[in-house]
């Protein structure tokens, strides 16, 4: 079977080791990140007005952000699920609800170019403080400050099977255009309260095995 997949995958938690956007505002802002937080987690507030809100409290450099990306670890198999997807021509994108500053940071650090990625974005506006900027706020759900499953409606390719990868909650937009999910952490757990068919994993090997599978059946 000749099977044409279309891949999507988040990157906080999924492709980095850390839930990087947690990281950076842990390490760069006062305490009361974490009640801001709860409030998103809670779904008293969207994602656009967490960060909103965690703008008014961070304090980072840019030299700060990029030493703190050195510091971040991937999954050690992404990379090769990368090299296989380019070899099948399968289209690989990240979309992300964080910050394409420090994503683009860390694919750089591990040697990763090239792929297509949709996320917010960190603008210094002095030395050390940023404002948080949503290019694709408007396109859509209006809760997430980058709806996963607008990007997967405007780009999805005709004939191709929608794999969809993620742990997190900003992923269920993303999951319901998908064709294929692969879900671990909060995001298995949502898929498993709604009764929806996913695939576990813990890291991308075990999703390239799965994928081999599919296209063997």
């Amino acid at each position: 079977m000749n099977t044409q997949f279309q891949i999507f995958t988040d990157f906080d938690g999924t492709i980095s080791l850390n839930d990087v956007g947690d990281k950076v505002f842990e390490n760069f802002s006062d305490s009361t990140w974490r009640d801001i937080l709860q409030q998103w987690y809670d779904g008293k507030i969207g994602s656009k007005e967490y960060y909103i809100k965690c703008s008014k409290i961070i304090k980072m450099t840019k030299h700060q952000l990029k030493k703190f990306c050195e510091s971040q670890k991937i999954d050690e198999s992404f990379k090769n699920f990368v090299t296989y997807c380019t070899l099948k021509n399968y289209p690989l994108t990240v979309l992300s609800d964080g910050m394409d500053n420090y994503i683009k940071g860390i694919l750089s650090n591990n040697d990763i170019a090239n792929l297509t990625i949709y996320a917010n974005r960190f603008e210094f506006i002095d030395d050390n403080r940023v404002e948080v900027k949503f290019p694709y706020f408007e396109k859509g759900c209006l809760k997430c400050a980058n709806c996963k499953g607008a990007h997967i409606k405007e780009h999805r390719k005709n004939g191709a099977k929608v794999v969809f990868i993620g742990d997190g909650l900003s992923d269920i937009c993303g999951i319901h255009e998908s064709d294929i999910i692969f879900a671990k952490d909060d995001l298995k757990l949502y898929c498993e309260t709604n009764s929806i068919p996913f695939f576990n994993f813990n890291n991308f090997r075990d999703i390239l095995q799965q994928i081999k599978k599919i296209e063997n059946e």
